[in-house]
């Protein structure tokens, strides 16, 4: 997860801080196909369609 700070104009007309957050899913998906791979498990990536 990836954090951002901009400064952006409010609905009054000040300045604000707005936060924005990325994801990123390979930054999990990663260690864990890591860790299973590495107890001689196997690894079949799945599409998954909403």
């Amino acid at each position: 997860m990836a954090r951002e700070w901009t400064y952006e104009r409010g609905p009054d007309g000040r300045r604000r801080r707005v936060e924005t957050l990325r994801f990123d899913s390979r930054d999990m998906k990663n260690p864990l196909r890591n860790a299973v791979l590495g107890a001689c498990w196997t690894w079949r990536g799945v599409t998954f369609r909403l």
